[in-house]
């Protein structure tokens, strides 16, 4: 969203009994700016390199480390630091208690001074199986009881598509009430008993080559997994691009039942593997893709934490539920302590019974799920969590490793931008620590915005963003009123259609009247002849529904000039700013936006409407 020139706009002074001025642009100056496109992920200006360092001892962050005892190496030489810097979860204080507000107004106020990191929560649906996923919102609700009041966190769901479902916010009872519907959410991961399903199917048909019918199962369950890794890999994109407009780091606790970034060829019974020459050979490998992700999200300073939602998991051949045709050699088991991180030590039995087939089959694909929620974690500066029944604990122990970190930032002592990854590895003198950060980054020309760095996000476009923390570089205060209200009888709102999208929405529509009082004193004021105060602001408003998709938005710039009486009222009353905007029915959260245009200092903050009437739900009452 680019800012426009600014348009002359000179205040006059109202009654002395108004509290406030009203300000808007002269007739037909509404702005023909852009709309904002999807912005993918920051990239790294000025050739600096940001690591992110979680430092870690017998489970516990490390704290007063000095900077002389950290080193980096990029590509196994020695890096220069530029910068230091440590982050605690206590170095964010609370700063007030939430204004006291009239009815419909919102204020930007923050109420936290927030230095640590920001917390995401995935709650993936897609890849975790029905029966999980209830255990896994009762934990997450059981884990919000202790939060840390200042921890700011913003839960997000993945079924169909990805979904806002809070924004960022350090109230833990809105972050509940997010969790708390607890409707199931769709899946397309076959679960064991589909899969024995289709093979009694496939073993049942007589006069059918079973050759060619056991490829059929195999082909039709990678072709289940090809869409869900595909789906996964798109909804993290999304994320990464969303996050990537947030300042600082950000722990994404990824609660799933299912990491499947690798298929192996299934075998059959009595054999320990197949080759692509076999007609039964079925395997696919996303590592490829797998790894672009994970670059962009260390880049953008996303730190991933795998939590996997089945928590301890007995073989196959344990499970009571299901069937096997040939008999069932239960296998033995080793040493499973089930620990975070845990090895999988289990021994099978080898033979022919298709109990014995399924345990291989089932330690394979875990094998590989573990070791990509470590590969993910490591290479994003998190940590995995899997083989363990304290879902809420993982969820503790990520958000509390990633709130204490240290910041390192460095120029590349290599001036070759040639798009070639670059390895970091960084090391503390002394004993010896735990250690996660990212573990490298693609050397793209910061001129020359390429496929893992392709982009600059403007600042007002992330101000704008659904669920985005409130900015408070320029305070201000908002009541936002249906025209319609008896509150706003004396209003009369502007003719013709308000909002760049207006015209394309489906009706009924309702106009909303949105009055701001500025704060004075962080904008940016120059003196014109007459001692008049001069500054230059731009408002926008965004307007986002309940699946994440924007409807409307507005988008003006002002020019503002005033003498010394109008000086005096502003700065005991605050800047008025009179805006207007037609709103879709239904649930609607409306962003606003106030950006100085000649210090780059923001103010933005979020309000969540009910657009028109409530539908009747008594009737449903019992």
């Amino acid at each position: 969203m680019v800012a426009m020139r600014p348009r002359h706009l000179y205040l006059s002074l109202l009654a002395a009994t108004a509290c406030c001025l009203l300000v808007a642009p002269p007739s037909g100056a509404q702005s023909a700016a852009p709309e904002p496109q999807p912005a993918p992920v920051i990239r790294k200006n000025a050739r600096l390199v940001l690591v992110d360092v979680v430092v870690t001892a017998n489970g516990k962050p490390v704290e007063g480390l000095p900077e002389g005892r950290f080193h980096v190496l990029e590509d196994g030489k020695a890096q220069t630091i530029t910068s230091f810097e440590e982050h605690r979860a206590s170095d964010a204080p609370l700063v007030a208690a939430a204004p006291s507000l009239p009815p419909h107004v919102s204020s930007n106020d923050p109420q936290f001074a927030i230095e640590s990191a920001a917390n995401v929560l995935l709650l993936d649906g897609l890849n975790t199986p029905l029966s999980d996923q209830q255990q896994a919102r009762r934990q997450m609700l059981e884990y919000l009881k202790q939060i840390p009041a200042e921890t700011r966190i913003a839960v997000f769901t993945l079924a169909s598509q990805l979904r806002m479902i809070s924004g960022f916010t350090t109230d833990a009872g809105a972050v509940e009430a997010a969790i708390l519907p607890g409707a199931r959410q769709s899946t397309v991961l076959e679960t064991p008993q589909d899969q024995d399903t289709m093979n009694d199917i496939a073993t049942s048909m007589s006069g059918v080559d079973g050759g060619a019918m056991q490829q059929f199962v195999a082909d039709s369950q990678t072709y289940q997994t090809d869409v869900r890794v595909s789906m996964t890999l798109d909804a993290l994109r999304q994320l990464t691009q969303y996050l990537s407009m947030i300042p600082g780091r950000k722990n994404l606790i990824w609660l799933s039942g299912s990491f499947p970034l690798q298929i192996q060829p299934n075998a059959p019974p009595g054999e320990s593997g197949a080759s692509p020459g076999d007609p039964l050979f079925s395997s696919r490998d996303y590592s490829s893709e797998a790894q672009a992700v994970d670059a962009l999200l260390a880049a953008a300073r996303v730190a991933v934490y795998p939590v996997d939602a089945r928590g301890l998991m007995p073989p196959e051949s344990a499970d009571v539920s299901r069937s096997f045709n040939g008999g069932q050699g239960l296998p033995s088991m080793g040493g499973g302590s089930g620990q975070r991180r845990g090895g999988l030590a289990p021994a099978m039995t080898s033979g022919p019974s298709a109990a014995n087939q399924a345990d291989r089959m089932w330690l394979q694909e875990i094998t590989n799920e573990f070791q990509t929620m470590q590969r993910v974690a490591e290479e994003t500066g998190g940590e995995a969590f899997y083989n363990t029944n304290g879902l809420k604990e993982a969820a503790a122990q990520a958000i509390g490793e990633g709130s204490n970190y240290y910041t390192i930032s460095y120029v590349p002592a290599g001036k070759e931008w040639d798009g070639r990854f670059r390895t970091i590895r960084v090391r503390i003198d002394g004993d010896p620590y735990n250690l996660a950060y990212r573990r490298g980054y693609y050397a793209e020309d910061p001129q020359k915005p390429g496929p893992e760095m392709p982009g600059v996000v403007s600042p007002i476009v992330a101000a704008l963003e659904r669920g985005a923390p409130p900015l408070g570089a320029i305070r201000f205060e908002a009541r936002v009123l249906a025209a319609s209200d008896p509150a706003a009888k004396a209003a009369r709102p502007q003719a013709g259609p308000a909002g760049e999208m207006a015209a394309k929405l489906k009706q009924p529509i309702e106009r909303y009247l949105v009055d701001l009082s500025v704060d004075p004193h962080a904008m940016e004021w120059s003196a014109l002849q007459g001692n008049v105060a001069h500054a230059e602001i731009e408002v926008a408003m965004a307007a986002w529904d309940a699946n994440g998709q924007r409807v409307n938005y507005t988008d003006k710039a002002f020019a503002i000039n005033l003498n010394p009486q109008q000086s005096a009222l502003v700065l005991k009353s605050g800047l008025p700013i009179h805006q207007e905007i037609d709103l879709p029915s239904g649930a609607i959260y409306l962003r606003i936006a106030v950006h100085d245009l000649r210090n780059a200092r923001i103010g933005s903050l979020e309000v969540p409407l009910m657009v028109g009437k409530i539908p009747e739900i008594s009737a449903r009452r019992r």
